[in-house]
């Protein structure tokens, strides 16, 4: 084989490895987190307590992805040079090694951090109440999210420079707001009133991190998913119709042979709401037997949460040139279902 391919260098002899991604084992970094905290608590009223708190942390020696046979850039910077003739494509520079393909692997060569303030109240049940209300307003960085097998996570776009790859973490919600309650209803005048509890919980957060892709190989370094060059202020960029959730005009194509200037996950897609409530009931038929109504509503005002939108900015044309892609920024999903209502009885013994 004159060029090896990872993982199955001999693909038709071999079947393939379950494991596509590679570990090197030959270090002494030991990836670990450092957390701190402060926060102050009150009581403000019977049974409830005020908690605001900072609260941070910073990962080190992360194992990330890359690749550790990269597409060598020339003299001028260049991953790569363009075909020429009108033929699309970018032809790209000799790897480190020119006689083997990409390899990738994962090294305790990764780091983020993460800060964050919390606010909560919560009430102790009293008097057939109990509420729990609580608010976060956080940052999360990385230079490499998610995790792939053992360790590790998405390969680095650029696999010299980690740090073109530093961005929001893909688990980053800026705000998150949730309030929950259960109130157990006091009338007890008989069995047809009394009994009945019932609780719900709301959440409220911010949409997840994505980028705006390419969706070629423009820079001639051959990794996924290149990233274009930003026009605009990021804060302009979202327009949140779900028809075209960013504004195409946001982005240029990189110069070729190069990365973009877009920093990593700077966009925020759709965020969500969803709010779950239930009402039960327990009647007394014995001493040691009861009878339990339930009434459960899932996403109970039926509001619609929305998937990422289609992030590929660019497809290229037969003559090696860009053009825009139709459907960018367009959504065709959601993440929650819509409401659901079940009813379940149980008799407990």
């Amino acid at each position: 084989v004159p060029l090896p391919q990872f993982p199955n260098p001999f693909p038709g002899a071999l079947p393939p490895p379950a494991q596509l991604v590679g570990v090197d084992y030959n270090t002494s970094k030991t990836p670990h987190q450092i957390q701190w905290n402060f926060n102050i608590q009150r009581q403000i009223m019977d049974a409830t307590t005020l908690t605001v708190a900072y609260v941070g942390s910073r990962g080190v020696d992360l194992y990330a992805a890359r690749d550790i046979n990269p597409v060598l850039p020339n003299a001028a910077g260049l991953f790569g040079v363009p075909r020429g003739n009108g033929t699309a494509g970018i032809v790209g520079n000799p790897r480190l090694n020119p006689a083997g393909a990409a390899l990738s692997s994962e090294a305790p060569v990764g780091d983020s951090s993460y800060e964050s303030l919390q606010l909560g109240l919560n009430r102790r049940f009293s008097h057939g109440l109990q509420y729990q209300v609580s608010y976060t307003w956080s940052k999360c960085l990385d230079n490499a999210s998610g995790t792939y097998g053992l360790e590790g996570g998405i390969p680095w776009s650029d696999p010299l420079n980690g740090s073109y790859d530093r961005g929001r973490c893909l688990f980053d919600r800026p705000q998150v707001f949730r309030p929950s309650a259960v109130y157990a209803l006091p009338f007890k005048q008989n069995r047809l009133v009394s009994g009945w509890q019932t609780s719900g919980g709301l959440v409220v957060q911010s949409g997840s991190p994505f980028n705006a892709i390419i969706g070629f190989d423009q820079s001639g370094s051959a990794v996924a998913n290149q990233r274009p060059n930003v026009l605009m202020p990021y804060g302009q960029i979202v327009t949140g119709n779900i028809n075209q959730w960013a504004n195409p005009a946001a982005f240029a194509l990189p110069a070729p042979g190069t990365l973009g200037n877009m920093q990593r996950d700077t966009l925020a897609g759709p965020g969500t709401v969803n709010l779950d409530w239930s009402v039960s009931k327990e009647t007394q038929i014995k001493e040691q037997v009861r009878l339990q109504f339930r009434a459960e509503f899932f996403n109970l005002f039926n509001h619609p949460n929305f998937a990422l939108p289609n992030a590929n900015v660019f497809a290229q044309g037969a003559n090696g040139t860009a053009t825009p892609n139709p459907t960018f920024g367009r959504v065709t999903a959601t993440t929650t279902n819509s409401r659901q209502i079940q009813f379940a009885l149980k008799l407990l013994f």
